[in-house]
């Protein structure tokens, strides 16, 4: 094969079109990508990057223009502030002090609600419910304890459920002994309002804007807001009356179009396929590339697909209505605050306590409930932790308006059984209305002879 060696300084025909072609378009041929910045720039001066001080400043004034900076208008603008000025936002009065970040706004003195949002039979400040058949001093009712023929059938069906373990334990152990017992779980919940103001905007999307000149704007607390039900966690977002103004978009500066972000304004990109050259590589007939061959910008330039070979693309912030609606917003949130002890319980797990049925002792509900008293409860450390849990809860609703608290000790009736298979002495447990089992020492978790990770 006769191989034609190129000679030094000779261009190959790729080249010669390509210079040609750039001169056709009065742009000159650029070896570099930054040569166009270059200009005739004052080679003496140079900062401490390299670049001259006038080639720096061209540099930077193309980058400001295709990125954003507020001294070109309409430009995509990634520099561009997340949310308008402050300065040209109308004051207020009672907010003259609130921006965009959202500030917790403390409650009126006393910091304690009413009992308008509970149902009457809940208003029961200062008096216990307890239940008839049940009292935290006496022993556990006939009704809840469990017999051996029914804890053993119990764990007969809590083995079952278990890969691979072996039920010839469970049917023939032997009980040595049965203990009756419960475990107290006391649960305090506070229901408390929080009021939150800042800042915010939404497109305006016309007509008239509720402003200062509406009327006088009312202070945080003085909206009205109550939950849809009571110790429900929820949050509502609420505009605040006479705080709107129409202001013009921060982003596209009223025009509700901003440059386009793949192809900066331009409206097409460098094709990939050719590279820009509009040809199809590797191709002797000189055939036209076929992706960019029907570009509407000339061949080796591809139309962008996100603003349609426009350039412009409608503005996020306003959706390009180009205003916006600048308003105070009040954001009321409800929450549940749980506290919990659990006291007895022998050797059952707390996490399996917690989701085991039980009945309810005594409930009090109220705006601020007492500690129990330690007449009612058998135990005394149920008693400290009620005293304990209720003052955590007034600190922590500090800046929040306490609307009313519930407190309730469900009792677990735990059954015992101590018992021996073959040479193997264990003990399970029957815990809850449900019976559900735990046992930890059960002999035969394996009888297949396979290793249970």
């Amino acid at each position: 094969m006769h191989t034609v060696m190129k000679q030094k300084g000779q261009r190959s025909e790729r080249a010669r079109a390509r210079i040609e072609f750039c001169r056709k378009k009065g742009g000159g041929f650029r070896r570099k990508k930054n040569c166009e910045f270059l200009g005739s720039a004052d080679i003496s001066s140079r900062d401490e990057s390299g670049y001259t001080l006038n080639s720096r400043a061209l540099l930077r004034s193309k980058h400001a223009r295709y990125h954003g900076d507020p001294d070109f208008s309409g430009e995509d603008g990634d520099l561009l502030p997340s949310a308008p000025p402050l300065e040209i936002l109308d004051t207020v009065v009672g907010y003259e002090d609130l921006s965009f970040d959202a500030v917790c706004v403390p409650p009126p003195e006393p910091c304690i609600g009413d009992f308008g949002m509970l149902d009457p039979e809940q208003q029961m400040l200062g008096t216990w419910a307890p239940y008839p058949e049940y009292s935290l001093r006496t022993i556990i009712p006939h009704s809840c304890q469990v017999s051996e023929a029914a804890a053993r059938s119990a764990l007969t069906a809590y083995v079952k459920n278990h890969c691979c373990w072996g039920v010839g334990a469970a049917r023939n152990m032997s009980v040595t002994s049965i203990r009756q017992n419960c475990a107290y779980h006391y649960i305090l919940q506070t229901f408390t309002e929080k009021r939150e103001a800042r800042w915010a905007w939404a497109p305006h999307v016309g007509g008239d804007a509720d402003g200062p000149d509406q009327g006088a704007a009312p202070s945080p607390w003085d909206l009205p807001a109550s939950p849809s039900k009571p110790f429900h966690s929820e949050v509502k977002v609420i505009e605040v009356p006479h705080t709107a103004s129409v202001k013009p978009c921060h982003r596209c500066r009223g025009t509700g179009t901003m440059a386009c972000p793949s192809c900066h304004g331009k409206g097409f990109t460098r094709c990939l396929a050719c590279q820009g050259e509009g040809w199809g590589l590797g191709s002797e007939s000189r055939e036209r590339c076929i992706v960019c061959g029907s570009s509407s910008h000339g061949h080796g330039r591809q139309d962008c697909n996100r603003c349609g070979a426009k350039g412009r693309v409608a503005c996020p912030v306003c959706d390009s209505y180009g205003q916006l609606k600048c308003f105070i917003q009040l954001t009321v949130s409800w929450k549940v605050n749980v506290g919990e002890y659990i006291t007895g319980g022998d050797e059952v797990p707390h996490d399996l306590l917690r989701q085991a049925d039980g009945q309810i002792g005594i409930e009090e509900t109220g705006i601020r409930v007492a500690p129990l008293p330690s007449d009612i409860v058998s135990d005394e450390t149920l008693a400290m932790a009620s005293a304990q849990l209720i003052s955590e809860h007034f600190q922590v609703s500090s800046n929040a308006l306490l609307l009313a608290q519930r407190h309730q000790v469900r009792v677990v009736p735990i059954t015992t059984l101590h018992y021996r298979w073959k040479n193997h002495d264990g003990t399970y447990f029957v815990y809850g209305l449900d019976k559900k089992v735990h046992a930890p020492d059960y002999p035969q978790t394996c009888c297949c002879g396979c290793i249970i990770l």
